[in-house]
């Protein structure tokens, strides 16, 4: 039995993969007995599939179970134009109540600015004026102090606990990479075998050493253009983590590295390259050491190719694992990096 007030469309939206992984992951655990569940979950790519599949899949009835699950991500990559708009709309009215449809769009659907203005996009307020039918949530990264505040809680439902210390050094380690935060928290929390806080010894012992450590190893290697050693550490890393996660590491890192070595040229110190780059001394102090080895021109080429990469890898025109290997080998031809060519990446 199907109740009334069960939402029939769930809208989420943001930059947080792994909130809205785990909120999907909630809503199929209450499909119903895991035998039967896999025949009532649907999931689709609006980026290669046609929408009408996920509207028949809605459309079908669920097979001894109260309800379909439809999960379909990415439900605007291929929607242009008024017509294609409404008709989608349409579309979503007429879903039954004994599936749930799922939207999973991996950015935020309003521009912070149009928010401020009062502006929603179109999608956004034709949720908001469907009352309970329509599950409207954002799921934005949690930054700052409020990803310290994400990792102390996240500690606590697992049973464990972070100083408030600890917890900030961590944060600054995994960058906006909840996911990654995750493993460590669970790692950290096994260390200390639940029994005492984690302090920041132990992230800087297991954390900054191991993950962190291995990323700091791998682009000592890429800036000394040895990709034996860079492709060696790569594969290290690929066993415990998946690339998507090494690709966000890589890339963090070279920002850092490019704005640690904005401030170098500019005379400043690492006291002051730790206020500008907003992160823990400790961090500060390695990312200025390690930024000593590259010239401002070749950061703000690598940086600009890593975008370039991460464009290539989000529309599906390079697997995560081919562009970490494109990106290792062309760091081991040192006539590849300096000029530019388009033969970087």
């Amino acid at each position: 039995m199907v109740a009334e007030s069960a939402p029939v469309i769930y809208l989420l939206h943001g930059d947080d993969e792994f909130a809205m992984a785990q909120f999907v992951t909630g809503l199929e655990a209450r499909v119903g007995d895991p035998a039967t569940a896999a025949m009532n979950v649907t999931r689709l790519d609006g980026r290669t599939s046609e929408l009408e599949e996920a509207f028949s899949a809605a459309a079908a009835m669920p097979f001894l179970a109260s309800r379909r699950l439809v999960v379909l991500y990415h439900p605007l990559a291929r929607l242009s134009g008024k017509a294609a708009q409404e008709s989608f709309l349409e579309q979503l009215e007429n879903v039954p109540p004994t599936s749930a449809l799922v939207l999973v769009e991996d950015k935020e659907l309003t521009d912070p600015k149009d928010r401020r203005k009062g502006k929603l996009h179109w999608l956004e307020k034709w949720a908001q004026g469907h009352g309970e039918r329509v599950y409207l949530k954002d799921f934005p990264v949690p930054r700052g102090a409020a990803l310290s505040r994400w990792i102390q809680e996240r500690a606590r439902s697992a049973g464990g606990q972070f100083t408030p210390q600890a917890a900030s050094l961590l944060a600054t380690l995994v960058g906006e990479e909840p996911r990654l935060a995750d493993q460590e928290i669970q790692k950290l929390l096994t260390y200390v075998n639940f029994r005492r806080p984690v302090e920041v010894d132990d992230v800087e012992n297991l954390t900054a050493d191991t993950a962190q450590g291995d990323i700091f190893t791998m682009v000592d290697a890429l800036g000394n253009k040895d990709g034996r050693a860079a492709l060696s550490m790569l594969h290290r890393l690929l066993e415990t983590q998946d690339s998507f996660s090494i690709f966000g590491m890589i890339v963090r890192q070279f920002r850092l590295l490019l704005l640690a070595r904005e401030v170098m040229d500019a005379g400043g110190q690492k006291a002051k390259g730790a206020q500008m780059l907003k992160v823990h001394p400790y961090v500060a102090g390695k990312i200025s050491d390690q930024a000593s080895h590259f010239d401002l021109p070749l950061l703000e080429l690598v940086y600009h190719r890593l975008s370039a990469l991460d464009e290539a890898m989000k529309t599906g025109q390079m697997p995560a694992d081919l562009a970490l290997d494109t990106l290792v080998a062309a760091f081991a031809d040192s006539h590849q990096i300096p000029d530019g060519s388009s033969t970087f990446f």
